[in-house]
C-alpha cells in the first residue's frame, strides 16, 4: 500500500508541474526563448482611473396628499368600466346567417387586418340578422369595432365603430 501512495504522490507532483511548466509557470528568467538574452521589457500597464464617487441625490420632501385633498366631481363614479347595451338589426340587408365580433378598436384604427379578434369582448352569431347584447367594457378602451360577416358569397364583413363618451352606460344601435 505503501507503494501505491507512493505512486499516487508522485504522479500529482508530475502533472502539476508539468501544468505549471505548460502554462508558463515556475520559472523566471527568459521564458524558455532560446534566442538572444536580451531582456525584454515589461509591458506598461495604465492603472485604471478611480471611479468618481456618485452624487447623493437631494431629496425633497413634498407634501402628502390625504382622501380629503381630493377634487372628485359628484358625477364620478371612481368605476372602472362602463356598460354598452347593442342592438343589432341589419334584417333589411340580409336574412343570410351572420356572425358578429365586438373588440377594442383602439390599436386597430380600424383596420381589420390588424384586429386581434381573440381578444374581441364578444363573438356570436346573428339570428335573422337581429341580435342584442350586454357588454361591460374597461375604461382604457376608447372605441368599439362591431364586425359582421354576412354568410353570402362575394359578401365583405360590414364594420361600425363606437367612441366612449365617458358615459357610465351607452347604447349602441346597428342597423341598416
Amino acid at each position: 500500500m505503501t507503494h501505491l501512495n507512493d505512486y499516487v504522490r508522485a504522479l500529482v507532483i508530475s502533472l502539476g508541474t508539468a501544468i505549471v511548466i505548460g502554462c508558463g509557470g515556475g520559472g523566471g528568467g527568459d521564458g524558455g526563448s532560446s534566442g538572444s538574452s536580451t531582456p525584454q521589457a515589461a509591458p506598461s500597464q495604465t492603472p485604471a482611473p478611480t471611479p468618481e464617487p456618485e452624487a447623493t441625490p437631494v431629496v425633497t420632501a413634498e407634501p402628502r396628499l390625504t382622501v380629503n385633498d381630493l377634487n372628485i366631481a359628484a358625477e364620478n363614479t371612481l368605476e372602472s368600466v362602463y356598460d354598452v347595451d347593442v342592438d343589432i338589426d341589419i334584417s333589411a340587408l340580409s336574412t343570410q346567417k351572420a356572425f358578429i365580433s365586438i373588440c377594442d378598436n383602439t390599436a386597430a384604427e380600424g383596420d381589420l387586418t390588424q384586429l386581434d379578434f381573440d381578444k374581441c369582448l364578444i363573438k356570436s352569431s346573428l339570428d335573422e340578422g337581429k341580435g342584442r347584447f350586454d357588454l361591460r367594457v374597461a375604461n382604457h378602451c376608447d372605441e368599439l369595432i362591431a364586425v359582421i360577416w354576412i354568410m353570402e358569397k362575394d359578401r365583405a364583413p360590414l364594420s361600425y365603430t363606437l367612441s366612449h363618451n365617458n358615459q357610465k352606460q351607452t347604447y349602441w344601435v346597428i342597423s341598416e
